[in-house]
């Protein structure tokens, strides 16, 4: 897949300057729970490295342990030019991984905060014993010591992410959980975080001054490309 199939332009595209948080811990369901909630309207860009691994280079899906140490530069650098492009596009995000660790979702927020974004979580919750149901039947299985310790940190980050971010949805995953009942909630929340107005008085400037000017990216009267992908290059920092 190309890189330039991932983007679509315009200033006055529906759900720019949003980005989604999405946490919980491995075989929690996240992807499946956006793909069930997201507004149908708008279609946000994954963040996520394992994602963009798999698309560019399927051939490695079988045995990506394997294989990844041949090519983990490339894919960070096609990662770190992928994420500079979206914000370049200000195109609407969803952002999976490493919800665990605090101090990393800290700086990505405020990273995406300086380019105008507002942000939300979408937090996604099971039992233990579901998540490790799930983990061991995954294509790419992951240990359950693993599951168990990124279980315990994710839950007890969760009340710090309800607190830190303004919108917030919680999302019960457990088994005969996701109901019809429960996912018109969340789709109706989720649309309405990505459709409301700009919030972030750093994006209502950016927006306001390029519908003046009649400008489509932040690049290069805004935000230098070059500078944006440096800073981008803090978000892959551990």
């Amino acid at each position: 897949m190309r890189l330039e199939h991932y983007l679509n332009e315009g200033i006055q595209d529906k759900g720019i300057f949003k980005a989604i948080f999405m946490a919980g811990h491995p075989g929690a369901g996240k992807t499946y729970v956006l793909n069930k909630v997201k507004s149908g309207s708008i279609e946000p860009r994954w963040v996520n490295t394992d994602k963009l691994f798999l698309d560019i280079f399927p051939e490695f899906k079988q045995n990506w342990e394997h294989n990844w140490g041949k090519i983990n530069v490339k894919v960070k650098t096609i990662s770190k030019n992928q994420l500079a492009l979206y914000l370049n596009s200000l195109l609407p995000l969803a952002i999976d991984g490493t919800s665990n660790s605090v101090s990393v979702i800290l700086r990505r927020k405020g990273l995406l905060e300086s380019f105008g974004y507002d942000t939300g979580m979408l937090f996604v919750s099971t039992s233990l014993e579901t998540a490790l149901e799930r983990a061991a039947t995954r294509e790419r299985p992951v240990p359950p010591e693993f599951i168990k310790d990124a279980y315990e940190q994710i839950n007890k980050a969760k009340a710090f992410y309800k607190q830190t971010f303004h919108h917030w949805i919680e999302i019960p995953n457990d088994k005969f959980e996701l109901t019809d009942e429960v996912i018109q909630k969340a789709f109706k929340s989720t649309a309405g975080f990505y459709n409301a107005p700009i919030g972030n008085p750093v994006g209502k400037k950016y927006y306001d001054k390029m519908m003046e000017n009649g400008w489509k990216y932040l690049s290069p009267n805004i935000r230098d490309l070059e500078e944006i992908k440096k800073v981008v290059s803090v978000w892959y920092k551990r």
